[in-house]
């Protein structure tokens, strides 16, 4: 078995679309740590962050957090921490002009 922490999404600028940020690799298990989002912009922003499993959308049924990220500031998602992915699922996020992060950790078993 092979184990390994991750940073799975590395300071990716959103925009006001989901899009996918990381996909768990086949055979691979992922498991959340951290996730934080920063707003440059000179206005408030709502982030969403999608789990989502393979064949499915991001979208209200898959949307694990929204957050309104003040002008200038960070913020931590902790909601997010320890939600499990198996492989293919994806991590899809939006939030015009924030960036987001996310770490975590990789599982392949044997």
């Amino acid at each position: 078995m092979a184990t390994k922490y991750k940073e799975m999404v590395k300071a990716a600028t959103l925009t006001g679309t989901a899009a996918t940020y990381y996909t768990a690799p086949v055979l691979t298990y992922a498991a959340i740590h951290a996730v934080s989002a920063n707003n440059p912009t000179a206005g408030a922003v709502t982030v969403n962050v999608y789990k989502v499993p393979t064949s499915a959308a991001a979208d209200g049924t898959t949307r694990l957090a929204s957050k309104i990220v003040p002008a200038g500031r960070p913020m931590q998602f902790p909601e997010l921490v320890n939600h499990k992915l198996e492989p293919g699922t994806q991590i899809y996020a939006d939030g015009n002009g924030c960036s987001l992060n996310i770490s975590g950790i990789e599982y392949v078993p044997e």
